[in-house]
């Protein structure tokens, strides 16, 4: 935090720096901290605290009204300050947080509205996923999550979700094709966008993803393994759930300009600031414009606006968000080729062409309304509410580019448009007790539920080019888009689901088990020759999970974690038969270290997943489908964040994967669209130059290996990397970041599983941002 924040946040916790007569024990013995062995009954808080700071020889300062007529919980076993003021503070309604040059800070937990949440100001997050129901720090989920923050996405100055994830490790991701919105796959299987935890319109059947402007976004969280299963949907490599940004009390207005390659032109404007004089009530504005050329393809360039207004009351008991999020966007389709259907080669063109016509693109526009609330029913229970209502209309105009039954290339245009909306709810309650003097359980029982719709319209006119040029010396031609007809078929579906989760703590050992009951309801509709009959399908499933995780060392621990999971399928053969349930079970073993006093982690695990049947399509009958081979993943994902020396930042990701089926048949003999290695590594260097100057540089490795383009593994997809450089300069309270994308400008091709598609990289491109903070 920057000092200005650090004085706010002074003020507003009535005084916690300037008691400095409350704060034990002097700096120079904060200096000789140690790890001891803690162990105290219940007394006064500020005896306790005093107590934790005479026993640890770390600095600790509190407010002396917040922690007035308060009784600690017993602490046994602490092994260093940290962890005993957390049991001593423990559902009191205190929170604890690192002072600004040392020690801790212990204030009433509504002084935390008056700063920014971490993901905006750190490369490493600590704080609870939106997934988790009880109030676990990523250090002590017994899984390994994977969280991009807001200061990385800054720093990287990324536009989209792609940008973001490439960050992500074992995450594919397939934006914006010439069918669909963005979509997801994590280690090797299907995976979800949520927003704050919950289902979107990309749930049923509208294929938008989480895509969305980034300048509401706080953190990405890459949820895997049982993560995944939480949100009731059977995703089961994961979810990419996106966690937007939250008021705080502090008065700030922050503006910001982007420029660019290809025309690129975008402005931020962030306002945020308490509305009541006891900062229990504040709000925040974010808006966002973005206009380009066109884009690296050739193809319509990205446009887009934003408007997100929220609210937040937070008090000692209750925290409340409400807010909402507009956006419109227009995006060109990605620069691609395909393979030659006789050689079985890349075609090697210009990919700053466009193919057939340069005026392809995708349109998504979104509203979003959405609450947050927690509240504090007595000391140990909590009560939790959520909820979303999700609205999404996707028109795509681009051509199908592929190859006809003779062989010949062609390009078919028709368009599509998907109206959707969905509505989520989560509600939990969630119980916090201490059993005797060395056990700790925490449960949480909830309901889950959401619905959704979608309806599908095509253009009245199909029409076919035949051998559409591929050469960059050819005249691009504009296709008049036909209008759209009249709603062809209309899907919608609901899920109710009910949960349990049991966390028990002993010693130093973590269990965590939970189980998951749920109801899927589809309906579908067609009205290709008038109205069919509405058909209502209905199936449930349970889905357990568990974990376990042991502290080895006050830097160590060793997790593992177990999930089954069980998706409902209502996918009709050709026979009239609808298809069986997709069952996953899902493992994970590995660790997790501290280094650096508690600046940077390591997460390290070993995964196994694995589906008993996928659903295939009959090449020689496309209206046929029938369950196909089972898929497993097995491998070893790896990553690290935060800072590894003062002023050097490190977030790096290695996953690699060895995909097989489980049978094959001939139709299928390989995994598509899956490469065996991902990685990427980002460091970020920053030092003070003079009085009111400071700078630094960035680099960044990002690639895959090489992956098959189709499920017979006769096309492969050569492997890609990517290196970008950044350069940043602060010089009064102006924030200059100038970025080269693809610095060597290698031609790189994405993974894909057709093909008659496969995306082709960014070539290198300059990017200049420019921030200031108003106030």
């Amino acid at each position: 935090m920057t000092a200005h924040a650090r004085a706010l946040l002074g003020a507003a916790s009535l005084g916690v720096l300037a008691a400095a007569n409350l704060a034990f024990p002097s700096s120079a013995a904060a200096q000789a901290a140690r790890t001891v062995d803690v162990n105290l009954p219940a007394m006064p808080m500020a005896e306790a605290l005093q107590a934790i700071a005479a026993q640890t020889g770390e600095t600790i300062n509190y407010d002396p009204d917040a922690v007035k007529g308060l009784t600690s919980r017993p602490v046994r076993g602490a092994t260093n300050a940290e962890r005993a003021v957390k049991a001593a503070i423990h559902g009191s309604g205190l929170t604890v947080f690192p002072g600004a040059k040392e020690g801790l800070v212990v204030v009433n937990d509504i002084v935390v509205t008056a700063r920014r949440d971490e993901a905006e100001t750190s490369v490493l997050v600590r704080q609870s996923t939106t997934s988790d129901r009880n109030g676990l720090g990523l250090r002590n989920q017994p899984r390994n999550t994977q969280v991009i923050s807001a200061k990385t996405i800054e720093e990287q100055q990324a536009l989209n979700i792609t940008d973001i994830l490439r960050n992500a490790g074992g995450v594919s991701t397939l934006g914006n094709s010439p069918n669909s919105g963005a979509s997801y796959t994590i280690r090797g299987f299907s995976a979800g966008g949520l927003v704050n935890g919950l289902t979107t319109t990309s749930q049923y059947g509208v294929n938008a993803g989480a895509d969305q402007p980034v300048a509401n976004i706080e953190r990405v969280e890459v949820l895997k393994g049982p993560d995944a299963l939480l949100a009731g949907f059977g995703n089961l490599g994961g979810n990419v759930n996106v966690v937007t940004k939250k008021p705080s009390a502090e008065e700030r207005l922050a503006v910001s300009f982007d420029t660019g390659s290809f025309g690129l032109v975008r402005g931020v404007i962030d306002a945020n600031n308490a509305i009541t004089a006891d900062n229990k009530l504040s709000g925040r504005v974010i808006a966002s414009a973005q206009t380009m050329d066109h884009n690296y393809g050739g193809y319509t360039g990205d446009k887009n606006w934003l408007f997100a207004p929220t609210l937040r009351y937070k008090d000692r008991l209750t925290d409340i968000v409400i807010g909402a999020s507009i956006n419109e966007g227009t995006s060109g389709i990605g620069a691609f080729t395909l393979f030659d259907n006789k050689t079985r080669q890349i075609i090697d063109r210009d990919p700053s062409r466009a193919i057939y016509a340069s005026n392809q693109g995708i349109r998504i526009n979104t509203t979003r309304f959405y609450f947050d609330a927690t509240r504090q029913i007595m000391p140990g229970i909590d009560l939790v509410v959520r909820g979303m209502h999700d609205k999404t209309e996707l028109t795509t105009r681009a051509a199908g580019v592929g190859y006809s039954r003779a062989g010949a290339l062609v390009a078919d245009t028709q368009g599509a448009q998907q109206d959707g909306s969905s509505n989520a709810i989560d509600s939990f309650v969630r119980i916090k007790t201490h059993i005797g003097d060395g056990l700790k359980t925490s449960f949480n029982v909830g309901y889950n539920y959401s619905d959704g719709s979608g309806a599908q319209r095509s253009g009245r006119d199909f029409n076919r080019a035949t051998n559409p040029s591929l050469d960059a010396s050819t005249p691009l031609v504009v296709i008049p888009w036909t209008p759209f007809g009249n709603v062809q078929i209309r899907n919608g579906g609901k899920q109710e689901g009910i949960y349990g989760q049991a966390l028990v703590e002993f010693w130093k050992i973590k269990i965590l088990a939970g189980v998951r009951k749920n109801w899927f309801e589809s309906t579908s509709q067609t009205f290709f020759a008038g109205p069919s009959p509405l058909v209502v399908q209905r199936k449930d499933g349970v889905s357990p999970s568990g974990g376990i995780i042991f502290d080895a060392t006050d830097n160590l621990s060793i997790f593992a974690n177990y999930a089954r999971g069980e998706q409902a399928t209502f996918t009709v053969a050709k026979d009239g038969s609808i298809l069986p349930n997709i069952i996953t079970t899902n493992k994970e073993a590995g660790v997790k270290l501290d280094l650096f006093q508690k600046r940077a982690t390591i997460n390290a695990s070993y995964f196994d997943i694995q589906q008993d049947n996928i659903i295939v399509r009959d090449p020689a009958d496309p209206t046929n489908l029938f369950p196909g081979p089972g898929q497993r993943g097995r491998g070893l994902d790896l990553n690290i964040a935060g800072q590894l020396l003062p002023g050097w930042t490190v977030l790096a990701s290695l996953t690699r994967t060895k995909y097989a089926l489980l049978t094959t048949n001939a139709l299928q003999t390989v995994v598509a669209n899956q490469p065996r290695d991902t990685y990427s590594v980002y460091s970020t260097y920053r030092t003070k130059i003079s009085d009111g100057v400071n700078g630094g540089v960035s680099a960044g490795l990002y690639g895959r290996s090489s992956s098959y383009a189709n499920l017979l593994g006769q096309y492969v997809v050569p492997a890609s990397r990517q290196i970008d450089a950044n350069a940043f300069l602060s010089v009064h309270g102006f924030d200059i970041n100038i970025g080269i994308r693809n610095i060597f400008d290698r031609r790189n091709y994405g993974s894909t599983s057709v093909f008659t598609y496969v995306p082709v990289g960014e070539p290198r491109s300059v990017r200049l941002s420019i921030s200031k903070r108003l106030f």
